[in-house]
């Protein structure tokens, strides 16, 4: 899957999760609410916060796996020796005659490897893409939207794990909060492609 297809699955997810948010939220403001979504509001607000979060986790995981495929790729038409870039990372250390291995370089990194490094908080998601070579904080976009995206994550994390009600959360905050996920997406899968074509 392309960095564009990638992106555009996740944007899908957050636009259909928006209709569920406002069929929500039309539920309670009308004139006869349904009782069930007022009583629920709390549930339904948290659920769908632990929604966005998940669905970027998911983003993220998918985006930085096709870096490193991309990147392997490459590498396998280089045929680089495995044992000179040893060599070169190791130069300071012994290197054990059990550790050279006559194979072409390649990373055997696989995307469910990816899981412990996977997180919506972008202090995080910055250190991801520090080890894939990517510095996500010379991306203007990127920077800019960090902080409404490190306040949502606080925010699903106080529900996961401190069970904190939403109160202080909206519908419409809900919808504001994808927008701008959606924007953060935008940076890093154009960040993601500039990196893949060179």
């Amino acid at each position: 899957m392309s960095e564009q297809e990638i992106h555009d699955k996740y944007v899908n997810l957050f636009e259909k999760l928006k209709e569920i948010i406002k069929e929500t939220q039309d539920r309670i403001i009308f004139s006869d609410p349904d009782p069930f979504f007022e009583d629920n509001l709390n549930f339904f607000v948290k659920s769908f916060l632990i929604s966005i979060c998940a669905y970027l986790e998911s983003y993220l995981k998918e985006i930085a796996f096709r870096r490193i495929d991309v990147i392997n790729s490459k590498l396998s038409k280089l045929s680089i020796p495995r044992n000179l870039v040893q060599w070169e990372l190791l130069r300071h250390k012994e290197i054990k005659d059990n550790d050279l291995k006559f194979e072409y370089l390649k990373i055997s990194i696989k995307k469910n490897d990816l899981d412990e490094h996977i997180s919506g908080n972008p202090y995080r998601t910055i250190a991801l893409f520090k080890k894939i070579g990517m510095d996500l904080n010379a991306i203007e976009g990127f920077v800019y939207k960090k902080d409404i995206v490190t306040s949502i994550v606080v925010k699903r994390n106080n529900i996961v794990h401190h069970n904190s009600h939403a109160s202080d959360v909206s519908m419409a905050d809900l919808m504001i909060y994808i927008d701008n996920i959606i924007d953060y997406m935008d940076a890093i899968t154009q960040a993601v492609k500039i990196e893949n074509t060179k």
